[in-house]
């Protein structure tokens, strides 16, 4: 009989939990750039597009009940745009609209989707990034993917969520700004 009412308070708990409603995701990915000066009287127009067909961020997959969407705090375009013109410019190129380098980061999926169970929960993040660097003569493309898992008992807490999304987003960043191939193709 013990054991019952065990179970009955632990299945009325996650269900409880599951109703409240999911806040935001606030997004603020962490980029220490160590590399110093890679560009040298270089510039590039910056251009961030995302090309997703919705803008949440989570998607949590219950047992027998609709999915639940978590939005982010803010666009994850605007805050793109943002880490990479700081971050560039810490390298030393000049993000300039007046460039003949067009620098294109093409948002095709960022998302950690929740398999929610009764007692457990696993959270798989995937986000990538299509990079385009235009020159007057010649055209690169490169694709850079982030992704993880992770597992926990009961409920995904949506701290630990965010925690993890923006750990992902920081460190598919610092790849993206990391590229030999892409900092080469750059300076020309």
């Amino acid at each position: 009989m013990n054991n019952k009412i065990f179970a009955t308070m632990i299945a009325l708990s996650v269900i409880s939990g599951c109703a409240s409603k999911p806040e935001t995701i606030v997004l603020q990915p962490n980029v220490t750039n160590m590399q110093g000066k890679v560009y040298k009287d270089h510039s590039a127009k910056l251009v961030v597009s995302d090309l997703r067909s919705t803008n949440h961020v989570v998607e949590v997959l219950g047992i027998e009940k609709p999915s639940t969407m978590i939005d982010a705090d803010s666009s994850l375009q605007s805050v793109l745009n943002t880490e990479f013109s700081e971050e560039l410019a810490s390298q030393g190129l000049k993000v300039s609209n007046d460039s003949n380098i067009k620098l294109q980061l093409l948002v095709e999926r960022a998302r950690t989707y929740v398999n929610q169970d009764v007692l457990d929960y696993r959270a798989n993040t995937i986000i990538k990034l299509k990079v385009k660097v235009d020159t007057i003569s010649q055209t690169m493309s490169k694709t850079f993917t982030q992704r993880a898992t992770s597992r926990g008992a009961f409920d995904a807490d949506i701290e630990d969520l965010q925690i993890d999304f923006n750990r992902q987003l920081s460190k598919l960043i610092s790849k993206v700004l990391t590229d030999q191939q892409l900092q080469e193709f750059i300076k020309g």
